[in-house]
């Protein structure tokens, strides 16, 4: 098992290395991907993000492309889904996936209300709300103003919450089978430190909100 995922990583890293400008596009189409309704739903957008960063990190290229490239697509995919619902409005409940899962709208609906314009900036760290409601957030008629700053603003804390991991637990693995176990253990301990960081200031936000 442990030489099948040795072999797997090893093709990732050579993949990434012999055509990094291919290894850009997947990392800003993921991106994008990730916060389309619908599309963010079937596809795993931000696995794919992390999965890149971290064969990128391990083959020894700069995060900072793979970071500018994610938020740009963060906020492209958004800005997508708030359009459509901007556009289309109430007809979308009528279309598929939402016709056949309400739920799906409902969810979103109700985080939207809850939240207000937050709620475009803390979804990014929610499966299936971050694609669904700022569709939501152009059904409802967001001022576009305030939506373009909480899209960018959550994609600017987007993109590195997910890269940077990806990246230390990519050179945790690199240490690891070169041997340096002090060095496997630095990057996981930061690897874990980042974790926890974004988990703390979702969590501090939510409860600012409900106290507000």
């Amino acid at each position: 098992m442990f030489a099948f995922l040795g072999s797997l990583t090893d093709a990732a890293v050579a993949l990434v290395a012999t055509y990094p400008s291919a290894a850009l596009a997947v990392t800003f189409a993921a991106a994008i991907i990730e916060a389309v309704a619908v599309l963010g739903i079937l596809i795993p957008g931000t696995p794919i993000v992390m999965a890149v960063a971290g064969a990128a990190a391990m083959a020894g290229h700069s995060m900072l492309p793979y970071i500018v490239l994610a938020i740009l697509g963060a906020v492209i995919g958004d800005f997508i889904s708030f359009w459509f619902g901007s556009y289309y409005r109430d007809e979308l409940r009528r279309m598929w996936p939402f016709s056949k899962r309400p739920t799906l709208m409902e969810s979103a609906t109700a985080f939207f209300d809850r939240y207000g314009v937050y709620s475009v900036a803390l979804c990014r760290l929610i499966p299936v709300l971050r694609s669904t409601v700022p569709l939501v957030a152009g059904m409802a008629g967001m001022n576009r103003r305030k939506f373009v700053i909480a899209n960018v603003a959550s994609a600017v804390v987007w993109g590195p919450a997910h890269v940077y991991p990806a990246a230390l637990a990519g050179l945790s693995i690199e240490s690891m089978r070169a041997g340096d176990w002090n060095a496997a253990a630095l990057w996981a301990t930061v690897f874990a430190g980042c974790i926890l960081a974004g988990w703390m200031l979702h969590h501090m936000v939510i409860r600012r909100r409900r106290q507000a």
